[in-house]
């Protein structure tokens, strides 16, 4: 799991973010479509013009916090202010349930900003705001008129709202179980790291440190081979524990059982892949390490790992022997076959004396990445919600009842309307079909056909019906009814491809709107609804996909541990290590002092660990490396030894013989024997850092100071006295 989950803002928090941010876009949005449409009025007074701008004032202002911080019971407030402002507006006449000029344009605000506040018992704060605007709507029209036209518009919206809080509710269950997941994932990373520190300090003291010192001085026997070969082994990270589902994890593996120094280059996000398909991918790619190893002559290669949601690609190069002609037998067989039993492609190319390139490349169904089906977002969702049909048809269940509720009601003042039911039937099979298929599995891109093309012929055929008067009212519920199809598929496919379904029907709603004598500023009232759900239901969407991502991803392994708990205790001593130990397996190895200097570089991580060492550590082994005995004597190593670390590198310019290094947390004492010349003893406490003093003699010089300065000052031990 990256870090980046393990600290910072939880998971949880994190999609309230998005959540508030969706909201805020959407206000934000419904609040230009109203300025704009109240700026192009042919006439106002001031009372409009005051009422306007209050509106804009109080639902903007609700628009930035939800874009900033995030709302509160007060944007409920405002917003609700915004609603009753809207309905008592002067106007000429009652407008009609839906119109642009209706104060339905400011219901569904409240009821979103209920949504983000409440996590629970928001149905009857909703339910209260419809009441309150059912009774505005009566109340500022005076006759039954404006009851009949409050009642269909609150219907209409309540059944958005309680969609769009269903949706919400489930994004936050997944949510909730992804925030558990990382909770327990800490808990055992921690519990790994821990068991791991303990393991790699017994490794280190056990084993490392007497192979380095055998690789030293009896390289070539069997015992040190097999001794080099098993500490390898284990720095490369136990085999048990491992994630065989990664693919990265798999070849760093199968370098270190090659014993070859491998540059691992890892791009893209993790690639979730066919069992087949990662099966031949590694076992190519684990064949071209092979023969890296034995026919190149090198012990180094280049893998390159680009991973995308429906592709992977694997590039092993080397800079060895290379070859002439074609492939033998055992590539063609072992990469080539394995590539075509996928559908996969293997390219293999070399040139004498300058190395051997391989190249393996899957890609999954090209058209279902290019209509935005890739399998990783049904995987994703998946994992999130379970049962994405179901989910989706529900959603929608509850958005087409509050459209159907409206169009009973318009039964009382309007003709029934036979086309567009007619055409909400063909609808609703559709999205039958398509939740069926969702349920059963990942869906088939012919599918896309029915979700673009139905809904625009049920337009078509079903909107001219509708009377000009009503084409932006509630009247014309059919427009909103034809994105059901859209909004369902929007749990398995990308955001833009249902932007792009969407666009048949709003070319069909335009033509007809035209040619009922619809104004350019009636357009974005009648155009606005379809894309604002679809992409209100894709931000959902993602948010869930996010937590599949957790739910789905592997949690600490045990070797994730051991390989952090490995570096963090070596360092930068970890690669000269790898070095040596690699030599063996070369037979490039000699009896020298290396091995054995890299031995008590590694009994120094032991002792002086962590990285607030690392520059202690790394003058005692420049120390050991200009020939000078190095002893040190520190039980309990002081919080940080910068300053000391300063001290010894002073002390290194003049060549000691022999230096012995002690102390606690306060105060540290370098003894150099024989001690300096005259000369260096003068020298020397002007080359020292500040607060450390020199006691000479020629048989021994002793240094004192602080290990680090700038940590006493920090505690208020002591004050820096002068060098």
């Amino acid at each position: 799991m990256g870090a980046h989950r393990l600290s910072g803002r939880s998971f949880g928090a994190s999609v309230e973010r998005g959540l508030n941010l969706s909201i805020g876009m959407v206000i934000l949005a419904k609040t230009l479509v109203f300025a704009v449409q109240f700026a192009a009025m042919d006439s106002f007074d001031p009372v409009e013009v005051s009422s306007a701008a209050a509106i804009i004032m109080c639902v903007g202002t609700v628009a930035l916090r939800c874009l900033g911080r995030g709302p509160s019971g007060f944007d409920v407030l405002l917003c609700t202010v915004a609603l009753v402002v809207g309905a008592w507006m002067p106007r000429d006449s009652v407008p009609v349930a839906g119109a642009a000029d209706s104060p339905i344009v400011h219901l569904v605000e409240p009821m979103l900003v209920v949504i983000a506040v409440r996590r629970q018992r928001a149905v009857p704060a909703m339910l209260l705001i419809a009441a309150l605007f059912v009774t505005l709507r009566w109340e500022s029209a005076g006759s039954t008129d404006g009851l009949v036209f409050g009642l269909q518009e609150a219907v209409l919206i309540c059944g958005t709202a309680f969609a769009a809080l269903y949706l919400v509710t489930q994004m936050r269950r997944a949510s909730a179980r992804a925030e558990a997941l990382i909770a327990s994932h800490r808990e055992v990373h921690r519990a790994h790291l821990s068991a791991a520190e303990v393991e790699t300090t017994a490794f280190l003291h056990d084993d490392l440190v007497p192979t380095l010192l055998a690789v030293g001085s009896i390289p070539g026997a069997a015992e040190t081979r097999s001794a080099a070969g098993s500490a390898l082994a284990r720095l490369a990270g136990p085999a048990h524990g491992e994630d065989a589902a990664d693919v990265a994890t798999a070849l760093r593996s199968a370098a270190a059982r090659e014993m070859l120094d491998v540059d691992l280059v890892v791009r893209g996000p993790r690639t979730h892949l066919p069992e087949a398909v990662r099966e031949a991918m590694v076992g190519a790619a684990v064949e071209a390490l092979r023969n890296v190893s034995r026919h190149s002559g090198q012990r180094h290669a280049t893998v390159t790992l680009v991973r995308r949601p429906t592709a992977l690609r694997i590039r092993v190069e080397d800079n060895g022997a290379g070859f002439a002609g074609t492939p033998g037998v055992g590539i063609r067989v072992a990469i080539v076959g394995r590539m075509e039993s996928i559908g996969a492609t293997a390219r293999i190319s070399g040139t004498p004396g300058a190395g051997t390139v391989v190249e393996l490349v899957w890609r999954g169904r090209l058209v279902s990445r290019l209509l935005g089906m890739a399998p990783e977002h049904d995987r994703l969702i998946r994992a999130a919600v379970i049962d994405p049909g179901r989910v989706a048809l529900r959603a929608v269940a509850i958005l087409a009842a509050g459209y159907l509720a409206t169009a009973a009601l318009l039964t009382i003042d309007v003709p029934l309307q036979p086309w567009s039911y007619g055409g909400a039937a063909v609808i609703a099979v559709v999205v039958v079909l398509l939740t069926r298929a969702m349920s059963r599995g990942p869906l088939h891109p012919a599918a896309l056909l029915l979700v673009g093309g139905v809904p625009a012929v049920v337009l078509l055929v079903a909107l001219p019906s509708v009377s000009p008067d009503g084409l932006g009212g509630t009247e014309s519920w059919l427009i909103e009814f034809s994105a059901l199809p859209a909004l369902a598929t929007a749990w398995v496919i990308s955001v833009r491809m249902v932007l792009l379904l969407l666009v048949p029907n709003a070319v069909v709603i335009t033509l007809v709107a035209l040619d009922k004598g619809a104004t350019a500023v009636d357009l974005p009232h009648i155009l606005f609804v379809q894309p604002l759900n679809a992409l209100f239901v894709a931000v959902i969407v993602a948010v869930c996909r996010r937590a599949g991502r957790v739910l789905t991803e592997p949690g600490a392994s045990p070797s994730t541990a051991w390989a952090r708990a490995v570096r963090v205790a070596l360092g930068p001593t970890l690669r000269p290590v790898v070095a040596a130990l690699r030599s063996v397996g070369d037979d490039t190895a000699a009896p020298g002092p290396g091995p054995g200097l890299l031995a008590q570089a590694v009994r120094d991580c032991l002792y002086l660990p962590g990285p607030e060492h690392e520059a202690l550590r790394a003058e005692l082994d420049a120390l050991r490396r200009t020939g000078a005995q190095v002893d040190t004597i520190l039980p309990e190593p002081p919080p940080a030894t910068r300053t000391l670390a300063a001290a010894l590198g002073a002390v290194r310019r003049f060549g000691p013989s022999h230096v012995t290094v002690s102390g606690n947390a306060d105060e540290a004492t370098v003894v150099i024997v024989p001690g300096p010349p005259p000369e260096v003893v003068e020298r020397l406490p002007r080359q020292l850092p500040v607060a450390w003093q020199v006691d000479a003699d020629p048989e021994a010089c002793v240094i004192t100071g602080p290990p680090d300065l700038a940590t006493l000052i920090r505690r208020g031990d002591r004050q820096p006295a002068p060098g």
